[in-house]
């Protein structure tokens, strides 16, 4: 009986063990075991990709094919499988190219979604904010549940936001179980790549309202290169191509156990966040001492934080003398990226920044800024991609690109100081080659002159966030246009669009975080120029789509002043959010209807409260704005 029961307590502990080993290799043990091939028996795979690995390319060369892009689960992960490979391509297009996805959904347990981010319960429930005179009334959100349905982002793409392109709010593929919701379980994207977007680095991932978080914490992410004539000079120049992605896979702050007294939150005192606006700063979400620090992976290897040792750094090598260009895309949920390159004491070395989201650095009229160097960090929000140029390490030598750390304000996670890659030169005899930077092009874009048109409307955005009432341990997000009876009112799918514009439409928006975190704001379908920053007007505004705004503080809120232009060809719903995933899972996303010529404007109606799953607002771009009716 003893031995029976030995064997069987052996059995027992091997079983465990190679379940902890897979666990393992699945988070900590990089390159172990990675076979990506989709089978039944493990439909994303198994391991992850050894350190230095880059993803599987659709070459130029197919690029006219359909792909065929298939959503698959196992139980840590969802990942995109393409001819059986279960890795999201890094897809490669051409300036006026037809992009055509066919997106297919295999989701088998919507219920693990939700399983990624649970949430704990309070031992003293949230209560409301309590409403003021001269305040904006705040509406608390609900809980949305995964349902597994899925779509696809073309971020950065300006692509009108219609089926077959890039429209998130109604397009969706079923899971392989529950509700038909969206009435197909396969959808045919096909994007027409207009010939005057900016070639450089795009991305794709899912957009369904409430669980966009989730998806991507789970593996849904993945990059585009859209590529023009300046990419034909440096292939021709021998300038060697990576393209690295920072993904996130936990949010520190999402998996908490219910809490007991002892286990509160410390909250830490903070400054009373100046300046004067009809929003709420009393109730805001507090700061606290105890955000986490979330786990994030560089082309699918976990990232070791901290000064982590060559081994656990991905390898880069260089021949003597030559020059890398780098795109870095930052995938991550929330976790934000600030690079440098640095020797091996610590200094820093320069890198040639070209391009930020996809944009080459030009001027208002297009004329492009020879890059200079930089040894400056340069800090990329969630959603923002950069790219340059690396000069090879002198030879025999070695340098570090690492994230510098990041205030994320003291209601955000803290993000530490990383080493993400090892640079180094191979050992050569022959004289290192002069292996300069082909001269940038100055190339037509529809972006061109935004700054220099004349602006026909303004608005004030904020951004705000509250403890969610109740015993659930959520909080809620907003962003809402600030004006005369404006509502605080978390996003819900089918409400009324927040503003309403005619196309043709140029505007300048000034966008005020008036919380103790940082946002980083996107908006679909464009590029804007920032034209200031907290008050300081830049010199030559970026062109970007995603722009940090930094958390509120004694002197005021955060704020950031954009201009964008709203063409005919983008007609249709296009949304605006916080690009932290989880902001925007849980409210702090709008919709701004532009309408072409000819139509009518969405007519206004009376200020009212109805129900948060229905409720919105709107605007025509000449006219005052009422809270969106209930339809």
């Amino acid at each position: 009986m003893i031995s029976a029961f030995l064997r069987i307590l052996v059995v027992a502990c091997l079983a465990w063990l190679a379940a902890s080993a897979a666990r393992a290799d699945y988070d900590d043990r990089p390159g172990f075991d990675f076979h990506p091939q989709s089978t039944p028996e493990a439909p994303c795979g198994t391991g992850t990709p050894p350190r230095g690995h880059f993803s599987l390319e659709i070459v130029p060369a197919s690029r006219l094919k359909p792909i065929a892009l298939t959503i698959r689960q196992d139980p840590n992960r969802l990942c995109y499988v393409i001819d059986t490979i279960a890795e999201a391509p890094l897809i490669r297009v051409r300036q006026g190219d037809t992009l055509t996805i066919t997106l297919r959904n295999e989701i088998a347990d919507p219920g693990a979604i939700d399983r990624t981010v649970p949430v704990a319960t309070l031992d003293e429930p949230n209560r409301p904010v309590t409403p003021a005179d001269g305040l904006d009334p705040v509406v608390p959100g609900m809980t949305h549940h995964a349902t597994g349905a899925s779509n696809l982002h073309f971020h950065g793409f300006p692509v009108p936001p219609v089926p077959p392109q890039d429209e998130v709010l109604k397009t969706c593929v079923d899971p392989a179980v529950g509700p038909a919701a969206c009435g197909r379980r396969e959808f045919a994207y096909r994007v027409q790549v207009p010939a005057d977007m900016p070639a450089g680095l795009y991305w794709y991932h899912p957009h369904v309202h409430g669980e966009i978080q989730a998806q991507m914490l789970m593996g849904l992410s993945g990059a585009i290169v859209v590529e023009g004539k300046e990419d034909d000079l440096r292939h021709q120049a021998g300038i060697q191509e990576h393209v690295f992605i920072v993904r996130q896979s936990r949010d520190i702050d999402a998996p908490k156990a219910a809490s007991a007294a002892a286990d509160k939150e410390p909250l830490v005192e903070h400054p009373p966040i100046g300046g004067k606006a009809p929003v709420d700063t009393t109730h805001e979400l507090p700061c606290s001492a105890n955000t986490g620090i979330d786990e994030i992976s560089l082309n699918g290897s976990k990232v070791v934080d901290g000064d982590a040792p060559d081994a656990d750094l991905a390898p880069v090598a260089f021949a003597p003398g030559t020059k890398q260009f780098w795109r870095f895309l930052n995938a991550a949920t929330d976790s934000y990226l600030n690079l440098a390159l640095i020797d091996e004491t610590g200094k820093p070395l320069p890198l040639i920044v070209a391009a930020r989201d996809g944009a080459p650095i030009t001027d208002d009229a297009g004329n492009r800024i020879a890059p200079a160097p930089t040894t400056e960090p340069l800090l990329v929000p969630p959603a923002g991609r950069i790219e340059f140029y690396v000069e090879a390490p002198p030879a025999g030598g070695k340098a570090y690109l690492v994230s510098r750390a990041v205030d994320t304000g003291c209601a955000g996670d803290k993000v530490p100081a990383r080493r993400l890659i090892l640079a180094q030169t191979l050992a050569s005899s022959t004289p290192p080659p002069n292996q300069p930077i082909p001269a940038p092009l100055t190339l037509p874009s529809r972006f061109d002159g935004l700054v220099a048109e004349r602006t026909t409307g303004e608005r004030t955005i904020v951004l705000a966030e509250y403890p969610r009432p109740g015993s659930e341990d959520r909080s809620d997000f907003y962003i809402a246009e600030q004006r005369p009876g404006t509502v605080l009112r978390p996003f819900e799918p089918g409400a009324a669009p927040a503003i309403t514009v005619q196309a043709g439409a140029v505007e300048e928006w000034t966008v005020e975080n008036w919380t103790n975190e940082v946002h980083a704001f996107h908006i679909h379908q464009m590029h804007f120029r920032v034209l200031a920053i907290d008050g300081k007007t830049q010199g030559e505004p970026p062109l970007l789509d995603t722009v940090d705004v930094r958390q509120a503080g004694p002197d005021g809120p955060g704020r950031v002043r954009i201009k964008l232009a709203f063409p005919a060809d983008i007609a249709g719903d296009i949304p605006f959010h916080c690009h932290l995933a989880d902001h925007e899972d849980n409210g702090m996303m709008g919709v701004i209807r532009v309408v072409a010529g000819g139509e009518r404007k969405a007519s206004l109606v009376p200020v009212g409260t109805p129900p948060i799953c229905r409720g919105g607002t709107r605007r025509t771009a000449s006219a005052g704005a009422g809270q969106g009716d209930v339809r």
